[in-house]
């Protein structure tokens, strides 16, 4: 059967199935809701420990609340923006090491697309409407700084979603290697969340190495403060070769997948 891979099909598909996720998701709307509702509370409360910190310690080697603000604003939308557009991604190790995949082998779409589109997280709709409050909250609220903000969202939400295709395509070549993902996906999620300049020898080592998070939080904060078009072109660059090294890997272990190789190391 021969593929469409056009971009518009794809865009038109991805809508389709991200609706279809939510309408699903809505159809029991008391759980929606409370989904939804307990992801704001969840970032509210996180919000409200760092203001009553800086309000005793105005600032952490220069680092302000109103940075903090930015980037739990930058942090939340592109994390909703994976979780609602891909979720599927995150549960790609299981579905490897369960055979879940081949089903969608057979089918004329791409398997890594097909993977990412097939769960919606619900409760990320929370964090996108807090990301988008706390950035009006946050004082910048000029046309040029709405879209600065809305481009670094899309571009870290990307690198976040290659880190995740990488680290769970890991399960070809290992076997089971969805929990090890899972602390992994946790560990850099947990560095996004505190103030960059808080991180020095060690930490700061592992933020520009094994976990992106100087990509996804400290730089994108420091383009917001003061724009920087190679800042933000070293950014674009960053995302388009994890992009292109998460497909490689995925494509080769998918490969292995397809020959039957990982019968070998299942667990």
């Amino acid at each position: 059967m021969q593929k469409d891979t056009s971009l518009g099909t794809y865009l038109s598909l991805t809508w389709e199935m991200v609706k279809m996720n939510v309408l699903s998701a809505m159809e029991y709307r008391v759980s929606f809701a409370m989904q939804v509702i307990g992801m704001i509370v969840n970032d509210i409360g996180l919000v409200a420990l760092w203001f009553i910190f800086f309000e005793k310690f105005p600032e952490i080697r220069g680092w302000t609340f109103q940075d903090t603000a930015v980037l739990f604003a930058i942090t939340t939308v592109q994390f909703s923006i994976v979780m609602i557009l891909a979720n599927g991604s995150f549960r790609m190790a299981r579905m490897i090491a369960n055979g879940e995949i081949d089903n969608l082998l057979s089918l004329p779409k791409n398997v890594l697309w097909q993977i990412s589109l097939s769960k919606t997280e619900v409760s990320a709709f929370g964090d996108l409407l807090f990301g988008l409050v706390i950035y009006f909250f946050s004082g910048n609220l000029s046309f040029e700084s709405f879209g600065l903000f809305i481009l670094l969202s899309v571009i870290t939400a990307v690198i976040f979603f290659n880190f995740i295709v990488i680290t769970q395509s890991i399960a070809f070549f290992t076997g089971n290697f969805g929990e090890a993902a899972v602390q992994l996906f946790h560990a850099l999620l947990g560095f996004t969340l505190y103030p960059q300049t808080a991180f020095f020898g060690v930490p700061k080592v592992i933020t520009l190495t094994i976990l992106p998070a100087f990509f996804i939080a400290t730089l994108p904060v420091e383009i917001f403060r003061n724009f920087n078009i190679f800042s933000l072109g070293l950014m674009i660059a960053f995302a388009i070769i994890t992009f292109f090294i998460a497909i490689f890997i995925f494509k080769k272990g998918l490969e292995r997948y397809e020959s039957g190789n990982l019968i070998n190391i299942k667990i």
